[in-house]
């Protein structure tokens, strides 16, 4: 069944409409980009859209990745049918106003699969093949606007260097993963840079 909503469709109470739609849920509760949880899931669709997959029938929850990006490609391992892309992001600016700026540090933590039938189960390990870590640079709150990308940086890096350069380490700070990855990228170049780094190639 697929659960995907327009933003069109109304409350109901005894059958009949109450004058709220899905729409006025989302402004009223996902407005702020700078809120922890909800800046992750943006990162997502942000890195969904630059990879051009299909964003239509709605986000997977419980996924052991966060992206599937069909793109045949071949490592050491031999051919592969898809890129599994891990996001995540990182910024100076919190949605609570703390008085200084946020140290930049991204979640790298090895994890287990978990599968909403069975709970947590397999080996607890880095799931993807390419991670996308989002950094959005802005540092003013009065002019911060996370949908502005022009103020994010994208560093891609394959999960091979980090299983092996960070072993079980469950985060990076910025100037560490800098002199890790050698891919700084903008929006418009994220998708050529997930297909080299998974290649192997500048990452």
């Amino acid at each position: 069944m697929d659960s995907t909503k327009s933003g069109d469709e109304s409350l109901l109470f005894q059958g009949k409409q109450t004058g709220f739609t899905i729409s006025d849920f989302w402004r009223w509760g996902f407005s702020d980009l700078l809120d922890n949880v909800l800046r992750g899931t943006y990162c997502e669709f942000v890195v969904g859209a630059a990879l051009g997959v299909d964003l239509s029938t709605g986000r997977t929850n419980w996924s052991p990745w966060d992206i599937t990006f069909p793109y045949p490609w071949e490592d050491a391992t031999g051919r592969h049918d898809i890129i599994r892309v891990e996001v995540k992001n990182s910024s100076y600016l919190q949605s609570w106003n703390e008085g200084k700026l946020s140290k930049i540090s991204f979640g790298i933590a090895p994890k287990e699969i978990t599968d909403p039938a069975y709970g947590t189960v397999g080996e607890k390990k880095r799931q993807s093949d390419v991670y996308v870590l989002c950094h959005y640079k802005a540092q003013d709150r009065a002019t911060a606007d996370p949908l502005v990308l022009d103020d994010w940086d994208f560093y891609v890096v394959s999960t091979k260097v980090l299983d092996k350069m960070c072993a079980g380490q469950k985060s990076i700070g910025l100037t560490s993963l800098q002199s890790l990855s050698h891919i700084k990228t903008d929006f418009l170049g994220i998708k050529d840079s997930v297909i080299r780094c998974a290649m192997g190639l500048d990452c």
